[in-house]
């Protein structure tokens, strides 16, 4: 009997957290990049077969924060319909504890953690790697379709740059305007045509322009451009280096960052920090500090799914409601609460005498000992 009814509760679980999962990643997905693909895949500076590509790669970094979002609204959901229809009533009423009534979600908990563990610290630094490299190597391979005619393209900070006409590989008539720091307009170049070319040594597009003036602008004289200016000066030829490191998805040829970096790579970065260490004689540098704040950082949120897990089933049982967006709005508020509470504890980062990387699993300890607690008191009830 105790097998069916996990199975039963299992079957509505999968249900609702498979189908959370799907909602919360394409959320996530379409909150962050998908906006940016979307432009160049219509621009054409993206094939639709390396926008799907693109778009899969970025599964594993948002499940991340979608699988304890989905184990949280997933348990609610289907621990919500149970009660509501008096399910878990008649469950206990022959015997069935909570505890084996909530097995399937303990499990559903634990496996999610350790898959949110591998996501976290292999699958997803991979693949951001895998993103950011194929987006560099898309435009690398087309610099032409980089550049698109009538419209203002504002990719390379520093520049904004107009074609107005481009005929098969022709670019004619460019405007250039260069800004300084506070994006004001320092020179204003316009030439009659340019062609585009790819520096892989300086990971920069050549732009090189053809038969244009340049004039050097200032805030308080900041008007059109006129050819009997005296501050114009003309060209034949004048290449412009537009780099691509500045750029959104970066350069690979830089050194990783944590996120970017592989459990095993992170275990290497930390025992190059305590070689140091050994020969400084430093204590717990900064650097480790750092290091280790952010590993414990992802384990701790890869945990997060128990503790949200065991929160979730007395809630469930509490609310006792199958509307399912009722549930989901739960889940959102706790996951809230969660997540400004970790935000809290990283602002202890860089406090001497302060181990914020130990002191990032608090949010754990109170959510998980406020979800054994009403899982007490709902078991007693």
């Amino acid at each position: 009997m105790i097998n069916l009814l996990h199975r039963y509760i299992l079957k509505e679980l999968l249900i609702s957290i498979g189908i959370s999962f799907g909602f919360f990643v394409l959320l996530l997905i379409l909150g962050n990049a998908f906006k940016d693909l979307a432009e160049m895949l219509t621009a054409g500076k993206l094939g639709f077969q390396l926008f799907c590509q693109l778009i899969l790669l970025l599964i594993p970094a948002v499940s991340i924060y979608a699988i304890p979002l989905a184990v949280l609204s997933g348990t609610l959901i289907a621990f919500g319909r149970l009660s509501s229809d008096s399910e878990i009533t008649a469950m206990k009423s022959v015997g069935v504890s909570l505890y084996q009534i909530a097995a399937p979600v303990f499990f559903i908990a634990f496996m999610g953690m350790l898959i949110s563990a591998v996501v976290t610290l292999q699958l997803g630094p991979k693949s951001i790697v895998t993103y950011k490299s194929l987006i560099g190597k898309a435009i690398t391979e087309n610099p032409l379709g980089f550049i698109q005619e009538k419209k203002f393209i504002k990719d390379f900070p520093g520049y904004i740059i107009y074609l107005n006409e481009r005929v098969d590989s022709k670019l004619k008539d460019f405007w250039i305007w260069e800004l300084d720091e506070q994006n004001h307009v320092e020179v204003f170049l316009r030439s009659e045509s340019g062609q585009l070319t790819y520096d892989s040594q300086s990971n920069a597009i050549i732009l090189n322009l053809e038969n244009g003036s340049v004039e050097r602008r200032s805030i308080s004289n900041n008007n059109t451009i006129s050819v009997d200016s005296p501050k114009i000066l003309y060209f034949e030829s004048m290449p412009i280096e537009l780099p691509l490191s500045n750029i959104f998805w970066g350069n690979i040829s830089k050194p990783l960052k944590y996120k970017n970096m592989t459990f095993a790579q992170l275990m290497a970065e930390r025992k190059r920090i305590l070689v140091e260490e050994a020969k400084t004689g430093e204590g717990f540098s900064v650097k480790r500090g750092q290091l280790q704040l952010y590993i414990q950082q992802n384990l701790s949120q890869a945990y997060s799914i128990i503790a949200m897990g065991i929160i979730a089933i007395p809630l469930a049982i509490r609310v006792g409601r199958k509307e399912s967006y009722v549930n989901a709005m739960i889940a959102l508020l706790v996951a809230l609460l969660y997540h400004l509470l970790f935000i809290y504890m990283s602002w202890f980062d860089g406090i001497p005498g302060v181990r914020s990387d130990l002191l990032i699993w608090l949010p754990n300890i109170i959510f998980q000992s406020l979800g054994l607690w009403l899982f007490a008191k709902a078991v007693n009830r």
